[in-house]
Parts: structure tokens; sequence; C-alpha cells
């Protein structure tokens, strides 16, 4: 059964990853994961859009929340993209066993990961609120917004999971379908909960809750019934948790650093917008919502270029890793410039979509210009740690995933703020990003030298 699984997968997926142009493979593996990102960036923009007609301490509410939110993004993504790049490359090499082992360790360590977020959460959780930077007057709508995405913690864990390994095996139209299925629930029940049902915060949660969890169900249906390489069982979780659960987690520790990174940097400008009051909160909170938005597209199409790249290492296809990189980058940077111009020419306009309180819309336009700025030097970093990652660099990219976050924008966020109050603050991470662009050069052009030798050898 294995022989002949192995030798249908290969027909399948051989031709069209090893033999197809790149830029063909590349958008159709992109397309969807690009809609799927901007469908989890939705998620955010309707929470933030219906939530802010409550007021400036409910929109600023949403933006401590977040923290809460990247958390469990981080148990998600470390265990994905960990297990994603070891799935990847066991199709190139067609070792379905241990493909199956690794799907089944990473979704049902999700599971316990979820349960333990939301335990500890519902536990602390009004100290875990102040801690994040909730204000007095932020505070109560930051509780009741918290506690059913607590709730929500394993399900998120898990639809995170489901949704890579469905990308990594060539399947990215299933995740599109079930993160749609949910975004388009949560928009349609945000509105009743929050203002029909006279529910507040606490019912934009809810529909965030009743949507994740919806989302969940088709993903898990859509992988159980699917013809995936890799299968889930239970069984293979309580044989092989101790071989995998580590190499796994290694393998995506670069993903839990960034989103640990994107945690602590949140929580710090929170804590130092706080200063300047709920209405600076609120327009940081807004304008990163924004950002967001922009950047899923870049990680889309780099989580379409990760499983191109990961079969071709895998079938020591290294010329073609190369020209699936360059390619994805040109894109990228392109892309990130157009979108800079509009989000510098109308950062005024897109404020006033989620805010009309006048200080909450000048902070969040300075912001947005300042950060559209840096935007075009993202690519280099972000497109040039998905390949470490996939490649197995696992050292590479862990570094250059806490540059953009840590090594640069911890002092900056220290020093910046104390000399240039709250504009320091808004540039913060748009001088971070430019640097941590920039210092990804010399690791792109060593690894591909390394790579272009016989003797080079993976370090995964």
């Amino acid at each position: 059964m294995n022989t002949r699984f192995k030798k249908e997968t290969q027909n399948q997926n051989m031709d069209f990853m090893l033999k197809s142009p790149i830029p063909k493979a590349i958008t159709k593996m992109a397309i969807p994961t690009v809609f799927s990102m901007l469908v989890m960036s939705v998620y955010g923009l309707a929470d933030i859009f219906f939530v802010s007609r409550l007021g400036t301490s409910a929109s600023a509410a949403v933006g401590i929340v977040f923290s809460i939110m990247t958390m469990i993004q981080a148990v998600g993504f470390m265990l994905g993209v960990g297990a994603g790049s070891l799935i990847s490359r066991s199709m190139g090499a067609g070792n379905k066993e241990d493909a199956d082992s690794v799907a089944s360790v990473t979704f049902f360590s999700a599971i316990i990961g979820g349960l333990l977020l939301t335990t500890f959460g519902l536990i602390f959780k009004s100290d875990i609120m102040k801690i994040l930077g909730a204000t007095p007057s932020i505070l109560p709508y930051a509780k009741d917004f918290s506690h059913y995405i607590l709730l929500a913690a394993p399900v998120m864990c898990c639809s995170f999971v489901l949704n890579i390994l469905l990308r990594t095996q060539g399947k990215p139209h299933f995740s599109m379908i079930g993160l749609s299925l949910g975004a388009i629930l949560n928009i349609i029940l945000e509105p009743i909960f929050i203002f029909k049902l006279n529910l507040g915060i606490g019912g934009a949660a809810i529909a965030t809750l009743i949507s994740q969890s919806f989302g969940f169900v088709i993903l898990l249906v859509m992988y159980l019934s699917g013809k995936n390489f890799a299968k889930i069982k239970i069984s293979l979780f309580f044989l092989n948790a101790g071989k995998w659960f580590s190499k796994i987690c290694f393998n995506g520790s670069s993903s839990l650093l960034r989103q640990g990174l994107v945690v602590i940097a949140n929580v710090l400008l929170n804590v130092n917008a706080s200063k300047y009051g709920d209405s600076a909160v609120a327009g940081m909170s807004i304008s990163g919502r924004v950002f967001m938005l922009v950047i899923s597209i870049m990680f889309g199409l780099g989580q379409g270029f990760q499983p191109v790249a990961g079969f071709c290492f895998g079938a020591n296809r290294y010329d073609r890793v190369k020209s699936a990189y360059i390619y994805t980058l040109v894109v990228s940077t392109v892309l990130q410039g157009i979108f800079a111009f509009l989000l510098f020419k109308f950062a005024n306009p897109i404020m006033t979509i989620f805010q009309k309180e006048t200080n909450v819309v000048k902070i969040g336009s300075e912001a947005i210009r300042f950060f559209a700025i840096s935007l075009p030097f993202l690519p280099l970093s972000i497109i040039t740690n998905m390949l470490f990652q996939v490649c197995g660099q696992t050292k590479e990219s862990i570094f250059l995933s806490s540059c953009r976050q840590g090594v640069f924008f911890l002092p900056l966020i220290i020093i910046l703020p104390r000399f240039f109050n709250l504009t320091g603050l808004e540039l913060c991470q748009p001088i971070a990003n430019i640097f941590s662009g920039l210092v990804a050069i010399p690791f792109v052009i060593s690894y591909f030298q390394k790579l272009s030798t016989k003797n080079f050898i993976t370090k995964s």
C-alpha cells in the first residue's frame, strides 16, 4: 500500500515540482496561500472595524488582546512550520512513514498546547491583560474580549497546523476553503452579536470563537478525507512523540521566536503608547492591523514558495531552489513597493474607515506612513528566513527571525521614545524593518555559494 501510494504521489508531484517553470509552480501554490493569509488578516480587521464603533478604549483593547492571539499563533506556527519542512523533504525523498509520524505528532501536540494556553490564560487573565499594557479604562474591554479568544486557543492552534500541512502537501486550495468559510461567518456574526444581541466587545470574541471552530471542522474533514501524503493517526502520536516532538519544535523554533518577539514588541508598543492615552494605543493598534493585511500578501507568497523549495531541496535540485527564491523575492519586493506608495498616500482615509476620533486618526496615519517607507525592505528579511526554514538552516533562520522584532527593535524602542516621544515610538518598527532587510543580504549570498558546491551538507 505504501509503495503504491509513494508512486502515485511521485507521479502527481514530481513533474510539477521539478520540471514545471518556477513562476508557474510558485504561482499555483501561492494564490491559495495569499488568499488564506488575507483571510486571516480579515479576522483582525473585522474585529477592529466593528469594535471601534464601541469607542476608543474598545479599539485599544483589541490591540491589547492581539498579543494573546499572537501567542496562540506562535504555538500553531512553530508546530506547523516545523512539521511542514520535515514533511516537505520527506515527500521529496518519498518517505511516507516519517511523514505520517510527523503529521500525527504535530496535530495532537497542537491540541495539548492550545489547552495549556486556555487553562493558563483564563486563570491569570486580569494580570496578563495588565502586563500586556491595558490601562484601567481599557482593562474591562480587554478581559471580556480575551475570555473567548482564550477558549478558542485549541481550535486556533490546530487550524494553523492543518493549514500549513495542507499547503505543504500541495493542497493549498483546501486550506483556503476552510479559512474563507470561517472568515465569512465571522464577518456575518460580529455585527449581530455586538449590536443586535447587545453583547458588546464580548460578542466580537464569541463570533471569532464560533467562526474559528467552524473553520477548524472544515479543515479537519478535508484533511482526513483527502488523499494526503501524510496521514494523521493518534496511535502514531503515542508511538512517535518522543522521537519527533523535539525535532518539530527545533525545526519550527524560528517561527516561535519570530512570533514570540512579535508578542514582546506589541506589549512594549502598547505599554509605551499607553503613556500618551487610549487614543495612542488605539491608533497604533489599528495601524498594526493595516500592516498585517499588507504583509500577509508577502507571507502568502513565501508560503507558496516554501513547498516548492522544500521539495526541490529534498530532491537535490538546488538550482531550482535558488530560482524559486529569486522569483519570490522579486515579486514580493515589487508588490511591497506598490503597497508602500498606496499606504503613504492614503494613510489618513484608511484610518478614518476604522475610527473618526481626530487624535486616533492622526497617530495611526503617522505610523502607517513611516511603516510604508520600510515595506520594500521586508521581503529580503522574510523570504530569506523562509528559505532557511524550509532548507533546514535553523541557526540562520533563528537569527534572522530575531532581527526584526528583537535585535533591532528592542534597543530602538528603549532609545527612540526617550528622545522623540510618540514619533520615536512610531519609528521603531520601520527602522528595524530596514536594518533586518539589509542584514539578510550577506547571509543569503553566502548560503547560495555553499549550495553550489558539491560537498555542501544540510544542517538539519
